[in-house]
């Protein structure tokens, strides 16, 4: 059957990624020191480059709020914390199991250390079983040379295809090439928005993903709400991630078109810098700077597992309300113990994860790829986690639908 490439797909809810991440670009920006102390104001993305279709509330046109802006940030909140319904990307339908019998797919991994990464990798294993496709595995170690290496490994291996998971193409585009010319298709996924650096790097077929700017949209509104539209928020970006600006740039454009009496600042950290210490010390010192900060917002959730124990030492962590976006377990539990992080969007990841499978099935089969499943967003407070099991994402306990089991028998696949 002939799949055709959907645009951004209209979400059921108030719609909302990362990474924990999410695609990388290999210039980390800049950084400042642990010691530093206000962050300087940042610049949002050039809203003429992003694309024409989104899956963010009606509000992210820019134009004025309708009637009190906390009062809609509230409204798109509870909307927001609802759980969602299946809705299949139009083309998803049969696969020829014949003819993927016996195919090899490589993985190259951006860091497995990442939780969400390491999540997406091990669905991504679950979704191709029954398949006949046979997947290994690389991990790229948050190091372009260890990418490139995968990519060659793959095409010494003779793999029929190659998937980058959150890796930047552009950081790897002569590798790419290289597999191009040895006729496998590489596919890229989770750069920022669906279809982001398709084109961009010769041999690239496809970028697989969801709309980060959504989730940036949906941590505004929460803090409008939760701030009662007087809130100082410090924006914790990952801007090594490419992912990282959609995140932040909607969530800043969000903040100013609902809440003019509210402030906010942005420092950035490298993904290293989440584990290596630096990520914390700088979360000190940035408070102490500032102790006005009601908020910190961090792009990606696994970034506040390092922001929270900061607030716990300086003993303000009751002071500082933290947010992020990945719905990572080990977040999800610090929401539910009633920590400082206080909300965390998540997303159904096994959704990406089979829509990901999806788009390798239809790469390998000459089909078009769809190159957004259109995965939904949902927003967790103590108000409707009390009875989740966080220790585990549980799709239908968490968002009360099961995307593998969908997509499998949309694929005719038993099991």
């Amino acid at each position: 059957m002939t799949r055709r490439r959907t645009s951004l797909i209209a979400l059921g809810i108030v719609a909302s990624l990362a990474l924990a991440a999410c695609g990388s670009d290999d210039d980390s920006g800049d950084s400042a020191p642990a010691d530093s102390a206000a962050p300087e104001a940042s610049t949002a993305p050039d809203a003429s480059t992003a694309p024409d279709a989104s899956t963010a509330p009606p509000a992210s046109d820019g134009a004025e709020p309708a009637g009190d802006g906390v009062a809609e940030a509230t409204a798109l909140v509870a909307t927001a914390m609802e759980p969602m319904t299946f809705e299949a990307p139009a083309g998803v339908g049969p696969i020829d199991l014949d003819a993927l019998a016996g195919k090899k797919v490589a993985i190259i991994n951006l860091v497995q250390a990442v939780p969400i990464l390491a999540q997406w990798e091990a669905e991504m294993l679950t979704a191709f079983e029954g398949s006949g496709v046979e997947v290994t595995s690389f991990d790229g170690n948050f190091d372009p040379n260890e990418w490139g290496r995968g990519i060659e490994q793959a095409v010494a291996d003779q793999a029929d295809l190659i998937f980058l998971l959150g890796v930047p193409p552009t950081a790897v585009a002569p590798q790419i090439a290289d597999a191009a010319a040895a006729g496998i298709p590489v596919l890229a996924s989770l750069q920022g928005t669906p279809g982001k650096t398709t084109g961009e790097v010769e041999g690239l077929v496809a970028d697989v993903g969801f709309d980060y700017r959504v989730p940036g949209e949906m941590m505004a509104q929460w803090f409008v709400s939760d701030s009662g539209g007087t809130g100082n928020a410090l924006i914790m970006s990952s801007d090594d991630n490419l992912s990282s600006p959609d995140v932040w740039g909607a969530m800043e454009a969000e903040i100013d078109r609902l809440c003019p009496d509210c402030t906010h600042t942005r420092e950035d950290s490298t993904v290293p810098e989440w584990s290596d210490g630096t990520l914390q010390s700088r979360t000190k010192a940035l408070v102490q700077a500032d102790p006005s900060i009601t908020h910190i917002i961090a792009v990606y959730d696994g970034m506040t597992l390092a922001i929270e124990p900061a607030l716990v030492e300086l003993g303000v962590d009751e002071d500082i309300t933290v947010v992020g976006f990945n719905g990572t377990p080990a977040v999800m539990a610090n929401v539910q113990a009633g920590t400082a992080v206080k909300m965390d969007v998540g997303n159904p990841n096994m959704w990406y994860s089979a829509g990901a499978a999806d788009a390798v099935y239809s790469a390998l089969l000459g089909e078009e790829v769809i190159e957004d499943p259109g995965v939904p967003f949902r927003i967790f407070t103590t108000d409707n986690i009390a009875d989740l099991d966080t220790s585990v994402e549980d799709p239908l306990d968490w968002y009360g639908i099961d995307p593998l089991a969908e997509y499998r028998a949309l694929w005719g696949i038993d099991g």
